[in-house]
């Protein structure tokens, strides 16, 4: 318990939970001073509870906040196996882990765990947002946005009086007159104003995202391999793959009570009557095969540094193109070898291939093994040989067994099919041919 309360405590020593937490107290201070000028809490009744409401949604905000941070979004047991061994064959295996990908769950590389029901990593939590926490998570924003909306009227209302002060006392509303503006909170109402717009429109953007996920009762990653399973059947129509049903939408009602009064264990989800709980990742092991099928095989021919704007070894126009995401960056040195799976025209995405040889080498280096790297660092590499290349891209098959095995025999058809695919930008790309 004692080592579980030391990691959920160094949660807090990460640059988003500090930059918010000091925001919020700068925030806080600036409101509660111009509210103090502009409508004392003594005044009246309204002022008592327009200044209850301040310390209300702050607490309200700091402490979803904490729980959001502290309980975090729960992890899949490490070494997890399901109860029936005949199961494993629908489960993906994660080696980091050690164990099996439970249903609905993933592995977070910056969590470097598996998480139960997975919508994304949220880094002004430095954690998941998941399963245990998403319901913290989506009160933490709705009182942040409140929170920030009520501050801003209040700085917004005190700095139009303090600015009309003379006017005021020329008219003979001295009691109006009751806010001084000085440089030191003049800027701080500027900055804080700053601030409160860019978190409500963070607020704004975050809450309608959860929402959506949380009414759909369907996560960020789980959108987005609905979208491959309709890309899947569309690409290949001839092939007559059943259509893809999404088997956790159970109505809006129900999917709201399955995040906001939970009472399952992360691992077992309801499905639909037509459904299993296994439709799910027998189409992600589909998609990895298809993936595994696409890969195409690269050869370092110039060193790539790693570095995620490389404009003194790669050039200002590679760097310019960068990919808008936060997948990591890899370093590269001349014969290495790379799988491929995303193609763009000035970046690449693939996973350095180690043999046993090079194990030692590649743990000398630092950085992944797995992420973007330039281009022009690399040519690609024809091979006849389907057997190794057909494995690249995809989970690890150690204690897969026979179903994983199984799982790389993919569809001549779509080899060829894929094999040949241009690059996003209609170019072929360059290409070593071997005998």
């Amino acid at each position: 318990m004692c080592i579980k309360l030391k990691d959920d405590l160094r949660r807090f020593i990460h640059w988003g939970p500090i930059t918010l937490l000091t925001l919020t107290l700068i925030v806080t201070w600036t409101v509660i001073h111009m509210n103090s000028m502009w409508w004392a809490p003594g005044s009246s009744l309204e002022s008592v509870l327009n200044y209850a409401l301040i310390w209300i949604q702050t607490f309200g905000t700091l402490y979803n906040f904490i729980r959001s941070l502290m309980v975090g979004p729960g992890f899949v047991p490490l070494k997890w196996h399901p109860q029936l061994t005949k199961d494993k064959m629908f489960l993906q295996f994660c080696t980091r882990c050690n164990g099996y990908k439970a249903p609905r769950s993933h592995h977070c590389r910056r969590c470097n765990r598996c998480v139960m029901k997975m919508d994304h990593h949220c880094p002004w939590i430095n954690t998941c947002v998941g399963w245990s926490n998403q319901d913290s998570f989506v009160y933490f924003l709705l009182f942040f946005m409140s929170g920030s909306i009520h501050g801003g009227i209040i700085i917004v209302s005190a700095v139009i009086r303090g600015i009309k002060k003379r006017w005021l006392i020329r008219y003979g509303l001295r009691h109006m007159a009751t806010v001084h503006l000085t440089q030191t909170n003049l800027l701080a109402c500027v900055f804080s104003l700053g601030v409160i717009m860019g978190t409500v429109l963070a607020s704004i953007k975050l809450l309608y995202m959860q929402m959506k996920s949380i009414l759909k009762n369907q996560t960020e990653i789980e959108n987005w391999i609905v979208k491959k399973a309709a890309f899947r059947r569309n690409a290949y129509p001839r092939k007559g793959i059943k259509p893809f049903v999404y088997p956790y939408n159970l109505g809006w009602k129900t999917n709201m009570r399955e995040v906001f009064f939970s009472t399952g264990d992360g691992i077992s989800w309801p499905v639909l009557p037509d459904c299993n709980e296994y439709s799910l990742t027998c189409e992600q092991l589909q998609q990895k095969k298809d993936k595994r099928a696409r890969t195409r095989v690269f050869r370092c021919i110039r060193p790539a540094t790693g570095h995620w704007v490389p404009i003194f070894s790669q050039g200002l126009w590679v760097s310019l193109q960068i990919p808008c995401t936060d997948d990591p960056r890899i370093a590269l040195k001349p014969d290495d070898i790379i799988h491929v799976t995303r193609i763009q025209e000035y970046w690449l995405y693939g996973e350095i291939m180690i043999s046993e040889k090079q194990k030692e080498k590649i743990r000398a280096r630092k950085g992944a093994i797995r992420g973007w790297f330039p281009s022009c660092c690399a040519i690609e590499i024809c091979e006849d040989s389907d057997s190794e290349n057909d494995l690249a891209g995809g989970e690890p098959v150690k204690e897969q067994d026979t179903a994983a095995i199984e799982s790389v025999e993919t569809d001549q058809e779509i080899i060829d099919f894929m094999r040949d695919f241009s690059c996003n930008d209609g170019k072929k790309a360059k290409r070593l041919h071997i005998e």
